[in-house]
């Protein structure tokens, strides 16, 4: 009897095993890209005269094309919504810079859904939704990272990249790495993959191959749209080299592929080009500002078929788990919904539905309020009522009118104050209750070593600030008056023990007699004696100037300090000399020197 009970434990085990295999083997591969700044007129499928992209078109014209579909208006948002199903409001973030791009560490993404489901996972681009773990792509689904987690990059030729916990150099063009590294990660995959193939571009800083920009440049374009077309053409080469691999490696017919952009185009120094008369770009609330290109493209399941049924970026994740067959298993409320019976040509009553946007503040200041009511915007079937800044709204009828060209929202009174009662109680269901940036944990064990950029600093006390004035991911503090600043970041010291802290500085007058404070939990240090660094500029291949910050040598002042468990900030205090000589600070890097010894 003993014995055969072991016999028919071991059968139930292997008959469970080869069932759980038999499920991984039908589940599709899924391969998501999203490009950065790409406006919904960037492509030829969608009438650009200019710009040739077979690629893309091919997806477009294969697959399932949604005509209207919106994202957030900036970066960090859009990709919130992408990998919860919910609205960014809802996730944490609220900002692209000072911690408001940081994702609440217990959101779900779809890549912890996937990899629950028996998926690899990889992340290969841009992240921009924190760049210190738990919040950065490790510790939220992706196995497999190589990237970025900040939300620019200065070098797109021969720079430094993230390769999970480690920093390394790549050589040649960027994204084209990054292809790479996606095309040999579906290579490898014995099981169902999850691709995230985030690209860095179009977005500045303008680098590019030279014969791209030249191509273009030759058509009497400006500096920008060259850069900008030479960018999409290269997407779009990597975009074919990429389905051509999914056919050799034959995986093409049990592969999803969902192509999107995070926000409409940017227009640097008022430039414009060909966006379908759309009005708006980046930034903005109106439809050049946040209706982006999308497909999906299924073509062993799902007919070839352009659709008017809006959509948006929330619908990304539960559709896709509707395709696989995966249930959906979260704490949170989805706020996305399944387009599922869009794709399949079923009867839906998705057309009548609400879309809800939002875009936060550009603060300076922890004084400043980044998320209000305003600005903000509500489409409901042919209608689009958008409130500004200054809490104006304004009403189109996109059906009659899609380029925006009259507010008819004294014609329709009605129209509107159903729309803006709707929007009102969307924003207070949805927003959080308090939108402070999220601590970063200190001495994790899995990871020891964390970051703390010059950007994620807010400025608590003047006389610093940032060099470039916005403050975004790749720029740095300075001091601007004698009288001391202070710059301050929200942390969390989860271990006890010695934290080797260095600064990364230069002092671009060659000399620097003052001192600098360090402000931690209950203890003060001085550090002084910097020596003499004037930072070395690296010459990048920019293409057109849009005075973003470059990459720059930095020497580093280190100091211990023993430190115990418990929150709060962790701030630099430092001014002009007595000379009036400037020092420059990149950042802080903090390491649990206990981790260390015993690596």
């Amino acid at each position: 009897m003993r014995h055969f009970l072991i016999v028919m434990c071991f059968l139930t085990v292997f008959s469970s095993a080869i069932q759980a295999e038999e499920r991984s083997s039908q589940l599709p591969n899924i391969v998501l890209i999203i490009t950065d700044d790409q406006g919904w007129g960037d492509l030829s499928a969608h009438g650009n005269k200019i710009l040739t992209t077979p690629g893309l078109d091919k997806l477009m014209n294969q697959g399932v094309r949604f005509d209207r579909f919106y994202a957030s208006p900036v970066c960090s948002p859009t990709r919130a919504s992408v990998l919860t199903g919910r609205h960014s409001l809802s996730t944490g973030v609220f900002s692209v810079t000072r911690g408001g791009e940081k994702m609440l560490s217990d959101e779900t993404t779809l890549a912890e859904h996937l990899q629950r489901a028996g998926y690899r996972t990889g992340l290969f681009g841009k992240w921009h939704n924190g760049l210190q773990y738990p919040y950065n792509p490790n510790g939220q689904g992706f196995e497999e990272f190589y990237g970025f987690a900040d939300g620019h990059i200065t070098d797109y030729f021969d720079g430094e990249i993230t390769h999970n916990r480690s920093k390394i150099p790549f050589t040649g063009y960027l994204p084209d790495r990054l292809t790479d590294k996606a095309i040999d990660f579906m290579a490898q995959s014995h099981q169902p993959f999850f691709t995230m193939l985030s690209f860095n571009t179009p977005h500045s800083p303008f680098e590019l191959p030279q014969s791209l920009f030249d191509k273009y440049a030759a058509m009497g374009l400006d500096n920008v749209d060259a850069s900008v077309y030479g960018m999409m053409e290269n997407i779009d080469q990597n975009i074919e080299r990429l389905t051509q691999s999914l056919e050799q490696q034959g995986k093409d017919k049990n592969t999803i592929i969902v192509y999107l952009s995070d926000n409409g185009p940017a227009f640097p120094g008022g430039n414009s080009r060909y966006n379908g008369h759309l009005k708006g770009w980046k930034g903005k609330l109106d439809e050049g500002g946040v209706r982006v290109p999308f497909v999906i493209w299924w073509p062993e399941k799902l007919p070839a078929l352009q659709t008017q049924v809006p959509g948006q970026h929330i619908d990304i994740l539960p559709t896709l788990l509707s395709l696989a067959g995966i249930p959906i298993k979260s704490e949170k409320p989805i706020h996305g919904v399944d387009l599922s019976p869009v794709l399949q040509q079923k009867e839906n009553n998705l057309s009548e539905r609400a879309l809800f946007t939002h875009h936060f503040r550009n603060t300076r200041r922890p004084s400043e309020n980044p998320v209000q009511l305003s600005p903000g915007a509500i489409r409901q079937g042919d209608w689009a009522a958008i409130v500004d800044h200054s809490g104006q709204w304004q009403l189109y009828n996109l059906s009659h009118d899609p380029a925006q060209k009259q507010d008819v929202s004294s014609d329709h009174t009605a129209t509107l104050a159903q729309l803006k009662t709707r929007y009102e109680q969307w924003y207070k269901a949805t927003r959080l209750s308090d939108y402070t940036p999220l601590p970063i944990p200190l001495g994790l064990a899995a990871a020891p070593n964390t970051e703390l950029p010059a950007h994620e600093a807010e400025i608590v006390q003047e006389g610093v600030d940032y060099r470039f004035r916005d403050g975004w991911s790749h720029d740095w503090l300075i001091s601007n008056q004698q009288k001391p600043g202070r710059a301050s970041w929200p942390v969390e010291i989860t271990r006890q023990g010695r934290y080797q802290i260095t600064v990364h500085y230069s002092t671009p007058n060659g000399d620097y007699k003052g001192t600098a404070k360090l402000h931690v939990a209950e203890q003060s240090a001085d550090i002084t004696t910097f020596t003499p660094h004037v930072s070395k500029v690296r010459e990048g291949k920019r293409l057109a100037e849009t005075g973003e910050a470059p990459t720059q040598s930095w020497a580093e002042k280190t100091l211990t300090l023993l430190l115990s468990p418990g929150s709060g900030d962790l701030q630099l205090e430092f001014g002009q000399d007595s000379e009036g000589n400037n020092l420059e600070v990149k950042g802080l890097t903090i390491e649990l020197l206990a981790d260390k010894a015993k690596s």
